[in-house]
């Protein structure tokens, strides 16, 4: 059992395979320890020791010791761990909060010192090359990073983040099963820099090398003498020796540290800096000049577990850590500037209130940076709230840590990231494009899927019985639905197509719908106002056991579910989406679509699809969006094929004097005809199509996990700026561990947030113009989600356009349709 109180040392011995060795000895077993076995580790924790040293026995022996250099489009990223846990308020200083100063005490940094970023945040005054890098946008500061239901433990906390996954044992790490993606098995493609191989560099399959900070010894001679040595040991493995599987295997193991040795030894020929940190960047400095092909490298150094005696011993960790990547910066080659991107991690925090010994103690949240030339600048997430915290208090965090892995690893690595991660996690957009690299090869998410378009049918009401939930879902309630065998849904059903509606809330809340027995995604799909209807149409993935889930956030809700169709395995008797830019069929206000006049109280009107707006005949469904405009009661629209009988659902719920809009995927009738009918009140009715389904091979969909991809509130996947008179490009293909290629359309969840006056979002391709027709209306000041079907344009990317003022906007990705 470890010792919960664990030493930040002994946490990273024993998350690490290394081998117990002097700088000067003349250390042969050291290429064990380079080639990423660790063989002295031992039996470490979790099996790692074991799977290390598997590595060994005949058969399992890499041989690719030629390096191949790095692409002109693929990012370098460089990983500095900051052991022990760093005082993030001491880093990035709240200089303007009262709070800060009354907790912190005199380990509080001087306002007068700081160096300001804004009125509110500044730098630790022994930051100021860290500071001249933000003044030229090329520094993004992650505030508020941590993780859910925390741990203290140095070990505990510092084996999560490398393993960087909820879940599985402990013998393997986040970079580890990215290489374990890649093509080939090129030893260089990650790096440490350091005395053993840390757990996050460890794959299933494939793993990166250590490299000590002093230099290479056997190996890495060019003595003339010692060349001919080795080249005569090299020869010992170039045919088998009729020795034994083991004897050749120790002969290719001692051509392969040689083959290392020779190419990584140029790099310390020259003398290095003192500095601990400023020695170890300065040394991956010039492995990345010498262009042996390393995608990642990684290095740190410990002493941040500042107890007592913060104010003598944070500065001059700071120091090392400013001159550190000033050395870096100054030795790299130009060529290689804008490829690089550094990334700065820590097992946890400190708390906002410090001990009597002049430190602080573990916490919860920290801030981190991300750093390069090609990096967009700024501040991104929310510097921890310091109000109402007691002396034993830890401070929320924001930012889960794996949102920092998810972003450099879909936005500068290739992608990848739900697979590595184990799940979806929201990214920021802090680069301003360059490289990324191919993406990662994994197993696809499933095989696409083909609609089934269905008449409406309910299957969920907690006003009654129907779904089997008889009362309103609770705060922070899940409830998971059967789908499969219910209303002609079968069992080999990948996802259904549901209008999910909230009503009678008795506070504002909102509902997500998940693949049921999966982790519950940081998204929403319908946005619910306390007292009112508000619908939202969802694809949602079915889970195993045949289920999808439901949770409710705040207060208490009804919650009903209308069927309209399934995706299933593409046969014959499915459907494929062929997606358009958006056109108008329907405007009763000016008499586009044949009526001219709102609809009354129980007015219906059939509605040609086919032969408009791109909609061919002979096709099985539509996609539209359906707007109730200027309600002059609470009512609601059904839409349902002409020819066949009214069935008891909604597509749209609209409240008095209000707009509201909805994704609607509509089977149509024999005719090409739809039917619409308004249940009170007056109302004028706009439709928009977005796309068909009819037989055809391309336009099949699979279901994602959903994924958030843009919050403009806090700088995911786009400027922490609202979206006003500018449209909003929004990247799809090859982000988010969504493919590069091979993407014709993509179901998003839209959300505008608190607009500055009465508005409307359009969706549209990019490269085209925008055209007349809207996705998502709501009042100034409201929050509003509507579903998005959207045509993807040849460059990757949507467009998000405000109508008038401008907005927050949210964008979640839940699943795209096949080219």
């Amino acid at each position: 059992m470890i010792d919960p109180d664990i030493s930040t040392a002994d946490a990273l011995r024993l998350l690490t395979a290394r081998d117990n060795i002097d700088a000067a000895g003349m250390d042969r077993r050291r290429f064990l320890q380079m080639m990423g076995w660790g063989v002295g580790a031992g039996a470490l924790f979790g099996g790692l020791g074991e799977v290390l040293a598997a590595d060994l026995l005949p058969g399992r022996l890499r041989e690719a010791w030629a390096t191949t250099p790095v692409g002109p489009n693929e990012g370098i990223l460089v990983l500095i761990g900051q052991f022990g846990g760093s005082d993030g308020l001491n880093v990035v200083v709240p200089h303007s909060n009262s709070l800060y100063y009354e907790q912190h005490g005199d380990v509080a940094i001087p306002a007068a010192q700081v160096l300001p970023i804004n009125g509110q945040v500044g730098l630790h005054p022994n930051l100021p090359y860290l500071k001249s890098l933000y003044d030229a946008g090329q520094v993004a500061i992650v505030q508020g990073v941590g993780y859910a239901n925390p741990d203290l433990s140095h070990f505990s906390s510092m084996a999560l983040w490398m393993h960087g996954k909820v879940g599985g044992g402990l013998n393997n790490g986040w970079v580890g099963r990215w290489l374990d993606g890649l093509g080939g098995d090129d030893p260089f493609r990650a790096a440490t820099v350091g005395q053993g191989l840390p757990l996050h560099l460890i794959g299933d399959n494939k793993r990166g090398i250590a490299i000590p900070q002093w230099g290479v010894g056997f190996g890495g001679s060019t003595n003339e003498h010692q060349l001919w040595m080795y080249d005569a040991m090299r020869s010992l493995a170039g045919t088998p020796a009729g020795r034994g599987a083991w004897h050749d295997t120790i002969a290719k193991t001692v051509k392969g540290v040689i083959d290392v040795g020779q190419q990584v030894a140029p790099v310390f020929e020259q003398s290095l800096p003192n500095g601990r940190l400023e020695k170890k960047l300065t040394v991956i400095a010039r492995l990345i000049n010498a262009n042996l092909g390393m995608r990642v490298l990684d290095t740190g150094y410990d002493g941040f577990d500042n107890h007592s005696s913060e104010p003598q011993e944070l500065p001059g960790l700071l120091t090392d850590f400013d001159r550190a990547l000033q050395s870096f910066f100054a030795t790299l080659d130009p060529s290689f500037r804008s490829r690089v991107t550094i990334m700065t991690y820590s097992e946890f925090g400190r708390t906002s209130w410090a001990n009597d010994s002049s430190g602080t103690d573990h916490g919860t949240t920290n801030n981190h940076f991300i750093i390069g030339p090609s990096v967009k600048g700024g501040l991104f997430g929310e510097q921890p709230s310091l109000q109402g915290l007691g002396r034993w208090d830890r401070m929320d965090f924001s930012v889960d840590f794996r949102s920092l892995y998810a972003t450099v690893l879909d936005r500068w690595l290739g992608g990848g990231a739900s697979t590595v991660l184990g799940g979806e996690y929201e990214q920021f957009d802090v680069f301003n494009g360059g490289p990324a690299g191919d993406a990662p090869t994994f197993p696809p998410p499933g095989a696409p899927t083909g609609f089934v378009p269905m008449s409406p049918v309910r299957i969920l009401d907690t006003r009654g019985t129907t779904g089997g939930h008889k009362g309103a879902l609770g705060a922070g309630e899940t409830w998971s639905l059967p789908v499969r065998g219910i209303a002609g849904v079968p069992a080999d059903a990948a996802a259904v197509v549901v209008n999910l509606t909230g009503a009678g809330a008795t506070a504002d809340t909102f509902i997500t719908a998940w693949r049921s027995g999966e982790r519950m995604p940081a998204t929403s799909n319908v946005n619910v106002v306390a007292q009112a209807a508000v619908p939202n149409l969802a694809v949602i993935g079915v889970g195993a056991n045949g289920a999808i889930s439901l949770f409710n956030s705040a207060g208490a809700t009804h919650a009903v579910a209308d069927l309209v169709g399934y995706f299933r395995e593409a046969t014959t008797d499915t459907t494929a989406l062929t997606s358009l830019v958006p056109s108008r069929l329907l405007d009763t206000r000016t008499g586009t679509g044949g009526r001219t006049g709102a609809f009354g109280p129980g007015t219906e009107f059939d509605l040609q699809i086919t032969g408009r707006g791109g909609v061919p005949a002979g096709c099985a469904a539509a996609v539209l969006n359906v707007t109730a405009v200027g309600a002059s009661s609470n009512t609601y629209l059904t839409v349902w094929p002409n020819g066949e009988g009214q069935p008891y659902t909604s597509s749209v719920n609209v409240g008095s004097g209000q707009t509201a809009a909805n994704l609607v995927i509509a089977k149509l009738g024999a005719d090409g005809k739809l039917r619409i009918r308004n249940d009170a009140g007056n109302a004028h009715v706009l439709v928009d199509v977005a796309g068909y389904f009819t037989a055809g091979d391309g336009g099949r969909y699979l279901p994602v996990a959903p994924r958030r991809i843009v919050d403009t509130r806090t700088g995911v996947g786009a400027a922490r700026a609202r979206v006003g008179a500018a449209p909003l490009a929004v990247v799809i293909a090859g982000a988010n561990g969504l493919p590069a290629t091979g993407i014709a359309a993509v179901q998003i969840n839209l959300t505008a947030v608190a607009p500055s006056q009465d508005t409307y979002l359009t969706v549209y391709p990019s490269g085209t113009a925008m055209p007349n027709a809207s996705n998502l209306n709501l009042a100034g000041g409201a929050v509003r989600a509507n579903s998005v079907i959207a045509r993807v344009a040849a460059d990757g990317k949507i467009m998000v356009a405000c109508g008038q003022g401008n907005t927050d906007v949210l964008v979640d990705v839940v699943g795209f349709f096949t080219a």
